[in-house]
């Protein structure tokens, strides 16, 4: 009797445990997209929870650093959540938080650190390799050193982003 209690609580955990390994999903993908302050190229992962995608990525920004020979790095983190989840459509809305910073003239030693907090809609079509189109806005913050007044300062502004990319799901 104990041997087959043992067989059932391990039966009962495998499949328990199976179906929580169905719905999560690794994918790893680049993108391209604009803001207010630059075009951004670059990597995302994400792994999906059913319909909770959390997310981070790592960009940066394609004219200040390859025109303009300064670079100007961008990591993001975030989460959607696809209210349409099937197979090959899944489309809901996205919350996200992206810092950059930039060194703005080389005779200086201060850094412009920008803080987006945005919100918006997320769109991929595919199963394996997907299409993925996202467009956010909200909150713009940028801090940087006054010369003037000789301290940091911030000031906040209507931010916006749009991606598109390219996403490989396993």
């Amino acid at each position: 009797m104990r041997y087959f209690l043992y067989l059932t609580i391990f039966f009962l955990f495998n499949s328990i445990q199976a179906k929580s390994q169905d719905s999560l999903n690794n994918s790893i993908g680049i993108q391209l997209g604009m803001t207010r302050l630059d075009f951004f190229t670059g990597f995302r992962y994400a792994r999906s929870f059913d319909k909770l995608v959390p997310f981070c990525t790592a960009e940066m920004g394609i004219n200040r650093t390859i025109f303009q020979s300064r670079f100007f790095p961008k990591l993001g983190i975030g989460t959607s959540y696809f209210l349409l989840n099937k197979p090959k459509l899944k489309i809901g809305p996205q919350l996200s938080y992206g810092h950059s910073v930039l060194k703005v003239n080389s005779a200086s030693n201060h850094y412009h650190n920008w803080n987006e907090l945005y919100m918006g809609g997320r769109l991929e079509i595919g199963s394996k390799i997907r299409l993925t189109i996202e467009a956010n806005s909200g909150l713009l913050n940028e801090r940087y050193y006054n010369q003037i007044s000789k301290k940091k300062e911030g000031l906040n502004s209507l931010g916006f982003n749009g991606n598109i990319g390219l996403l490989y799901v396993w």
